[in-house]
């Protein structure tokens, strides 16, 4: 399974907030936005729209794609106010550090997205366990054997600014290059869900569903071109290093 990167960004945060922080990782910490904001991209759902890592006999179905597609479309609209709080943090981190502020005054500024990235951590979770329930036993079964490492005492590897500003760059290409497809794929979606709570049969339903194939590979391949991506941007001892970040007293993610 490949690395989380999306994962790093609330880790990064906390480290860049402790009192231990040093320059170094306030810069670091000026990125705080959760990339798995865009929640829909396979790489903190490896099993989701795009079911990118699923071996091609455990493939979902579609109506479990949609299912899906729906719980995506759900977290993004209802996190959509945090998300532009903690950009605006982003951007007042930034104002303070390049007007010469100092790190305790920068931390101060990030600090105010502590209760946010606390709640939508909540939510990602909730998001987490609601699209595992959909997979069959032998998705779950395939899911647990392909776990990727826990995170040891230091944490995920630490990311450079550029590598960061590179990161996002990228992430914010692929959300607008499959945004059209992705609100089509939802459009299905929601068709789907209607004409089921109508009346319509199983073989109906899966009719409109199957409008969205093309669609949905679309986002796949580019999905994987984007996690090529990113991997080419992490040194040699990041990808040995890589692992999932720890999340005290909550369960741990399954997909």
């Amino acid at each position: 399974m490949r690395f989380r990167l999306l994962a790093l960004a609330p880790a990064l945060f906390l480290a860049a907030c402790s009192a231990e922080s040093n320059s170094s990782t306030v810069a670091d910490g000026l990125v705080i936005v959760p990339d798995y904001s865009i929640s829909s991209a396979s790489l903190i759902d490896p099993a989701g729209v795009g079911a990118s890592q699923f071996p091609t006999e455990l493939a979902l179905t579609t109506e479990q794609k949609a299912a899906i597609a729906a719980l995506h479309a759900a977290f993004e609209t209802a996190n959509a106010a945090d998300i532009a709080a903690l950009r605006a943090i982003e951007a007042d981190a930034r104002a303070a550090k390049q007007s010469g502020k100092s790190n305790d005054e920068i931390r101060t500024i990030l600090a105010r997205g502590a209760p946010i990235l606390a709640r939508m951590d909540t939510k990602f979770t909730a998001l987490q366990a609601a699209i595992f329930a959909i997979y069959t036993p032998a998705q779950q079964a395939w899911l647990a054997a392909h776990q990727p490492k826990p995170c040891g005492p230091g944490g995920p590897p630490v990311l450079t600014d550029a590598q960061k500003t590179q990161m996002k760059a990228l992430q914010d290409a692929f959300k607008a290059a499959t945004a059209t497809d992705m609100a089509f794929i939802r459009q299905i979606a929601d068709s789907a869900h209607h004409a089921a709570e109508s009346g319509a049969s199983r073989d109906a339903v899966n009719a409109i569903l199957l409008r969205a194939d093309a669609a949905r590979g679309r986002v796949h391949a580019a999905e994987m071109v984007l996690q090529t991506a990113l991997d080419a941007l992490l040194t040699a001892e990041q990808r040995a290093a890589r692992c999932v970040p720890q999340r005290p007293a909550q369960p741990p993610a399954h997909g």
